[in-house]
């Protein structure tokens, strides 16, 4: 009978019982069993439960039970908050604010899923085709995947992030990137099927009523099981990344443009309004740089996410080997160290890929696909791409390199460049 209860699974709870009833019950599981082959397959210790970043506790009124909980936010948005509070070791925050957000958020997600099941909804019908369609098809398999990397390893945080946070941001995106076209209808749909279902676990009242009532699915979405998906493809998310980050860079450098003196003249007109811009692009760092790239791949551990401690001196090595005509050593020396502790920060906040010398993906033919969506984003007139390699570059454009390109806007239209035009 006793063996009918084991081994089980899992067993969570408190950090505070580690020395104790965590710990007997492997020297028990041993001692029943010296074998091993009925031992617990995994423990899950947590943290205690804070309310707003504060201890909870009767005597200063900072506490509320799982009723009160429920009553004031309802099931799904409380689970939302716990979800958001934390994992591991440390002590997990239940926020109201988080809680309370997580109502609207619902909400709206649900109003937007009733409007596009509408026949207003304004989408597209036909297969997949445009570029900003394989992007957001992409971005729905990488939730998939990372989704359930996360359930696998209890991390209900970062599952949240992935199925929730991520998700909806990249379907935002996607919204916004279609315009006046409309999103696909079939990758809306397959949108709200995978929100549905990844979102289970934490919200399942919510993707119960979508799943039955909205989608009008067969049986519960508890035995739906988890959605098959195809191989993520990261490099058509970096690539995909790199677009959105550079709107609101060029978004900062139109600002710029734009502002006033700060030492205005009485008679002096205000700067006129930017319409259009030229971007030029490098395709690889050479010369010194692609050096000091060599050098960092070789002492970087992508395992620990650390430079070995003689980096410095392999850089400066490798630089010296590499040698220029037009620059003395001590010269080399002062452009390629910032150049090197700059590459080696964001190697730490965005691993080794951030080392390459040149981009996994054509960055001037990335910037022509997405030319309609960069004028609607920056509401512009025209924008030129062109090489910074290119004879008729300007000399500054020699400081882009690969993902930094050089950018210049102007009030009209440069010469011999049409409207829109991608050169």
């Amino acid at each position: 009978m006793l063996e009918f209860w084991y081994p089980f699974d899992l067993r969570v709870s408190g950090k505070d019982l580690i020395q104790n009833h965590l710990t007997f019950s492997l020297y028990n599981h041993t001692a029943i069993w010296p074998g091993g082959e009925n031992n617990p397959k995994g423990f899950r210790c947590n943290g205690h439960l804070l309310l707003n970043s504060e201890k909870m506790s009767k005597s200063t009124g900072n506490f509320k039970t799982l009723s009160e909980a429920i009553a004031e936010y309802s099931a799904d948005a409380m689970r939302w908050a716990l979800a958001d509070a934390g994992d591991g070791m440390d002590d997990a925050n239940f926020e109201t604010s988080t809680a309370n957000a997580a109502i609207l958020r619902v909400t709206k997600e649900l109003a937007w899923m009733e409007e596009m099941l509408g026949p207003e909804a304004g989408l597209r019908d036909g297969p997949p085709a445009t570029m900003h369609d394989r992007v957001f098809e992409n971005e729905l398999n990488i939730a998939v995947f990372r989704s359930k990397e996360a359930y696998d390893k209890l991390l209900f945080r970062e599952a949240l992030k992935c199925a929730g946070y991520d998700l909806g941001n990249a379907r935002d995106v996607y919204r916004f990137a279609c315009g006046p076209e409309g999103m696909n209808r079939g990758l809306a749909l397959r949108y709200m099927e995978l929100s549905c279902l990844l979102l289970a676990p934490i919200t399942p009242h919510t993707s119960e009523h979508v799943w039955s009532v909205l989608l009008t699915r067969q049986g519960s979405v508890l035995r739906a099981g988890w959605p098959t998906a195809a191989e993520p493809d990261f490099i058509m998310q970096r690539a995909a990344q790199y677009i959105e980050d550079m709107i609101p860079s060029m978004r900062k450098l139109i600002a710029k443009a734009e502002a006033p003196p700060k030492k205005k003249k009485a008679d002096e007109p205000p700067p006129p309004k930017i319409t259009h811009g030229q971007v030029w692009v490098s395709e690889r760092f050479v010369g010194w740089q692609e050096a000091v790239l060599h050098a960092l791949q070789a002492k970087y551990d992508a395992a620990a996410n650390s430079f070995a401690a003689d980096t410095v001196p392999a850089v400066l090595d490798a630089v010296k080997a590499a040698g220029d005509a037009d620059l003395n050593e001590k010269q080399l020396k002062q452009l390629a160290m910032p150049f090197a502790r700059y590459k080696m920060d964001e190697a730490l906040k965005g691993g080794k890929q951030v080392l390459d010398v040149k981009l996994p993906f054509d960055e001037a033919q990335l910037l022509r696909d997405n030319l309609p969506y960069l004028l609607r984003s920056l509401n512009l007139e025209g924008l030129q791409i062109s090489s910074a390699a290119a004879a008729d570059a300007p000399a500054a454009a020699a400081a882009a390199g690969p993902g930094t390109p050089h950018i210049h806007f102007t009030a009209g239209a440069p010469a011999a460049a049409a409207v829109g035009a991608a050169s």
